[in-house]
C-alpha cells in the first residue's frame, strides 16, 4: 500500500506540473525569461512600451496569473501604465498584485498581444535609472501560489551614456590615450568590451578587450567627440570620453 500511495502521489505531482505560464514578445514570440532586464532611454508612450504576451503552455489545464510589484526605484509609481487586458492601471504600489482577480487562461490560450508595461514619468532630472521590478506568478483554485514565477526588470534612463557605474581603474583598465588618431591602446587585467558611440548615441564600433595590452584600429571612425562604454563580463561598466582627430 505504501508503494502504491507514493506512485499515486508522484503521478498527481506530475499532472499538476503540466500547467505552465509563458511570457513572450508579441512581435517574434521570443521568450521573456526570469531575470530579464529591459532598458529604455525614452518615456514616449509608444516607444517606451514593454509589450508581452501571457500564455498557457498546458494542453489540459487552465492557469491563473497575477503580477506583483516587487519594487521600484527613483520613482513613486505614477505616470505609467500596466495593462493586462481588458484592464489598465495608471499607477502601481509596491507589494500589491494586479489585477485584483487573476487572469484565467484555458489550455493553450494566451491573453492576446495588447498587454504591456510603460513608464511615461520623466523623473526628477537627476536620479536615474528609474527601475520597476515585476513578478509574474500563478495560483491554484484555492488562491495558493504554484509553479515557477518570472521576475523582470524595466529600466528608464534618458541619458544612459552619460552615467558611469565605475571608474576605468575599478575595472582594471588603463587607457594609454583618449585623443585618438588611428589607434587606441589600453592595458587590462580582465576581459571586457569597449563600445564606441557618437554624441547622438549611435553605436560606431565594438571591440573585445583581452587581458594584457590591447591596440584597436579606429581609422574608420569619424572625427569628433566620442563616448566609450567599457563593460566587463560580470556587468561592471565605466564610461569615458574620447576625441577622434
Amino acid at each position: 500500500m505504501k508503494i502504491k500511495f507514493i506512485c499515486c502521489f508522484l503521478f498527481l505531482s506530475v499532472s499538476i506540473s503540466y500547467a505552465q505560464m509563458s511570457i513572450t514578445t508579441p512581435e517574434r514570440g521570443d521568450p521573456i525569461l526570469d531575470g530579464d532586464v529591459s532598458e529604455f532611454d525614452t518615456n514616449i508612450f509608444e516607444d517606451a512600451k514593454l509589450k508581452f504576451v501571457l500564455g498557457n503552455t498546458s494542453s489540459t489545464e487552465s492557469i491563473q496569473i497575477k503580477i506583483e510589484v516587487v519594487s521600484f526605484t527613483n520613482t513613486d509609481g505614477t505616470n505609467l501604465q500596466l495593462c493586462v487586458q481588458p484592464l489598465c492601471f495608471p499607477s502601481i504600489q509596491i507589494g500589491l498584485t494586479y489585477p485584483d482577480s487573476p487572469i484565467i487562461l484555458g489550455p493553450g490560450e494566451d491573453n492576446g498581444v495588447d498587454d504591456y508595461f510603460v513608464n511615461t514619468n520623466p523623473g526628477d532630472g537627476e536620479n536615474y535609472p528609474m527601475e520597476y521590478v515585476l513578478r509574474f506568478f500563478t495560483l491554484n483554485d484555492n488562491g495558493d501560489e504554484v509553479g515557477d514565477d518570472i521576475t523582470i526588470t524595466y529600466l528608464y534612463d534618458p541619458d544612459p551614456l552619460s552615467r558611469s557605474d565605475f571608474q576605468l581603474s575599478d575595472l582594471g583598465i588603463e587607457l594609454e590615450n583618449t585623443r585618438v588618431n588611428q589607434q587606441i591602446s589600453m592595458s587590462s587585467s580582465t576581459p571586457a568590451k569597449m563600445e564606441v558611440f557618437n554624441v547622438l548615441g549611435k553605436s560606431l564600433s565594438l571591440f573585445e578587450i583581452g587581458v594584457g595590452y590591447n591596440t584597436f584600429n579606429m581609422s574608420d571612425v569619424s572625427t569628433g567627440l566620442l563616448i566609450a562604454v567599457f563593460t566587463t563580463n560580470d556587468g561592471r561598466r565605466a564610461v569615458t570620453k574620447l576625441i577622434k582627430l
